[in-house]
């Protein structure tokens, strides 16, 4: 009966929703057998990756006000990665190639594994930086110039991560 009801728990929900709609985007036409087709084989899935998903002490992004905000997020750092793009392409265009490459220890302020992947791989999309290392209580990250450096700290990007990892986990655990 335990296993029958974690089938149909939240997290398996936040599974199958995702891949039924992406099945529909996918599907040529809607019709009653792809709905039907896509149902039992987006339930398969799930129920074959509900082991390696995540539960929702893990992912904060399972709470609505979270995914609002990881929205959000996604949109500021789209402009922050255009801005970096621009800098960037200014740097390299300029015949003296005004560069001061360093590394910079940013203080670790998540708590949440999930929240420190997204936090280091936003560093690494936007042009001009890179998480190198993370750890225990700091992210190693490289910078092209020392202006991207001190841009690191305090971070918009930063800002961010910090109101998706917020005391809503620290309530559950």
């Amino acid at each position: 009966m335990k296993d029958r009801e974690s089938r149909f728990s939240k997290k398996n929900m936040y599974l199958f929703l995702p891949l039924f709609f992406f099945w529909l985007i996918l599907s040529p036409r809607i019709a009653a057998e792809s709905i039907i087709i896509g149902v039992v084989v987006c339930f398969i899935v799930v129920i074959y990756s509900s082991d390696v998903s995540f539960t929702a002490k893990e992912m904060p992004l399972y709470y609505f006000n979270k995914l609002m905000i990881f929205l959000r997020f996604i949109l500021t750092l789209l402009k922050e990665i255009v801005k970096a793009n621009i800098d960037v392409a200014l740097i390299v265009l300029n015949p003296s190639l005004p560069i001061t490459p360093c590394f910079i220890k940013v203080p670790m302020m998540l708590k949440n594994d999930v929240v420190k992947v997204i936090y280091g791989n936003a560093v690494t999309l936007t042009p001009g930086t890179l998480t190198v290392d993370v750890e225990e209580d700091a992210f190693v990250i490289h910078a092209i110039t020392k202006e991207a450096a001190e841009g690191m700290t305090d971070s918009i990007i930063e800002h961010y991560c910090c109101l998706i990892d917020d005391d809503r986990m620290k309530r559950e655990e």
